[in-house]
């Protein structure tokens, strides 16, 4: 699996700080998949912070146990033939995670690309998106989608710089099953 040499991470992080050395390793068994657990309750407890604030009301108390939920179903699906969980790893442990979603023979979704704070600004996402796009190249996928809450805005303009455009919503998502479709970007790329 690829990582980061010092060469592929800023000098310098965000806070100053020379950034520690990543990697990324595919986790694509459920038994890995268990050990990104955690990293998804922090994905959504963060989500819905901030989209408690772009609504300007509470979400639901239980919204982040449904979407776990119904995570953990689809994880069948990206662990199993042509899906992919990839993790970004560093000596602490996992600092990021990413998921390719087959949806049909031609489709894939990318999932749940999330980077800890701690650690963004350091091209782990950029890592994260290209081995997926790769990952989908290799399978034979012709369509990689994409859904994404509005306040993603810097992964909104890191999935524009490889080629992604905004689309319609698309059947399936989980933004317009939640009722949410308003609070969502759609976007897609043609491999």
């Amino acid at each position: 699996m690829t990582g980061a040499s010092p060469d592929e991470c800023p000098e310098r992080g965000a806070d100053g700080k020379i950034p520690d050395r990543w990697w990324l390793e595919d986790a694509s068994d459920l038994g890995a998949a268990a050990a990104v657990e955690p990293l998804i309750r922090e994905y959504w407890a963060w989500a819905g912070e901030e989209l408690a604030g772009m609504l300007g009301r509470p979400v639901r108390a239980d919204s982040a146990e449904r979407m776990h939920r119904a995570f953990m179903a689809e994880l069948p699906a990206i662990t199993g033939p042509r899906g992919r969980l990839l993790v970004a790893r560093n000596t602490e442990g996992i600092v990021g995670v990413g998921m390719l979603k087959p949806v049909d023979d031609v489709t894939a979704e990318l999932k749940r690309v999330y980077v800890r704070p701690v650690v963004r600004g350091r091209g782990v996402a950029r890592a994260l998106l290209r081995e997926l796009l790769d990952a989908a190249r290799t399978e034979g996928f012709v369509t990689v989608r994409l859904e994404s809450l509005r306040f993603m805005t810097a992964a909104h303009a890191l999935y524009r710089s490889d080629g992604f455009v905004e689309t319609p919503p698309f059947p399936g998502s989980e933004a317009v099953s939640a009722g949410l479709e308003s609070a969502a970007v759609f976007m897609e790329l043609r491999l």
